[in-house]
């Protein structure tokens, strides 16, 4: 039985990112975003989409002095409050030419709610299925590329049924639950919470200043100074999570759990870790 999971195609990289990335001092994780272009500093065009951000101006501003003290002289922004200035942009042109597009941190709500079925989100779909263009997202910006995101959530003790909210996001992980601020917020539960409403999905927990780079091959690498946790639930055996009252907690068995660290590897349509280097292994005991 193939055990793949079913999405779409991405034509470049996702760099998927669990928020307060360092965007004043070495700033690692937006150099590895330039870096996942392809092309000299000078060259890449990068468009910043702030519009998820309560404040998307000063989020814009932030991004766009970042990316200049990185070798960027212009970067682009889509200037949105509303969706009617979603509605006004010219996606067309904001495209042109990008090599890379960055989706700030704020509420994945307002995110997928101002760009949902626009002419904007659609360029945008284009762009990251059919060419090399890198997409990246922080923190809500993370959160919103799932096909079904989480959007509340508490940070509970242990699961219970109405701990976390899904609502649809923008789709370009499909079968795959994305949670920031992960370890910093203590936000385990509610993403076995949400992988336990439906074990096909893959839950992945990203911690802050640390990232996933995901391909179109199925490989998940670990970037960053913080760990990844991923939440397995094809192999549940038990779960009575639609059997409780609300806030009840609920119990399930065969959960696969995995922490990764820097540098390691997850083939995420095969569910399983890849096998770290020998010198990350202890050696064998005689």
């Amino acid at each position: 039985m193939d055990n793949r999971i079913h999405r779409e195609v991405i034509g470049g990289h996702l760099l998927v990112i669990g928020g307060a990335e360092d965007k004043y001092n070495e700033r690692r994780i937006l150099r590895k975003f330039l870096e996942l272009t392809g092309t000299d500093g000078g060259e890449t065009n990068v468009l910043i989409v702030p519009v998820a951000s309560d404040f998307p101006e000063f989020a814009a501003d932030i991004y766009v002095q970042a990316f200049r003290r990185l070798g960027i002289a212009n970067p682009r922004v889509l200037r949105a409050t509303s969706r009617q200035d979603v509605f006004a942009a010219d996606a067309d042109a904001l495209f042109d030419g990008v090599n890379g597009v960055f989706i700030t941190g704020g509420d994945q709500m307002r995110l997928v709610s101002l760009l949902g079925g626009t002419k904007f989100a659609q360029k945008l779909r284009q762009v990251a299925t059919e060419t090399n263009v890198v997409l990246a997202g922080t923190s809500a910006g993370a959160a919103g590329m799932s096909t079904s995101m989480i959007v509340r959530g508490d940070a509970t003790p242990h699961p219970h049924k109405n701990s976390v909210r899904l609502s649809p996001g923008l789709g370009f992980l499909k079968n795959i639950i994305i949670d920031q601020h992960f370890t910093e917020r203590g936000r385990i539960s509610r993403l076995i919470t949400a992988v336990a409403y439906n074990p096909y999905n893959l839950g992945i927990g990203i911690d802050e200043n640390t990232a996933i780079i995901l391909d179109n091959e199925g490989v998940l690498e670990v970037f960053g100074e913080g760990s990844v946790t991923v939440v397995d639930g094809s192999q549940i055996t038990y779960n009575e999570i639609a059997e409780v009252d609300d806030f009840q907690s609920f119990s399930v068995c065969g959960v696969q759990l995995h922490i990764l660290g820097n540098g390691l590897i997850y083939d995420y349509f095969g569910r399983t870790p890849l096998q770290p280097p020998n010198e990350f292994l202890l050696p064998d005991i005689e």
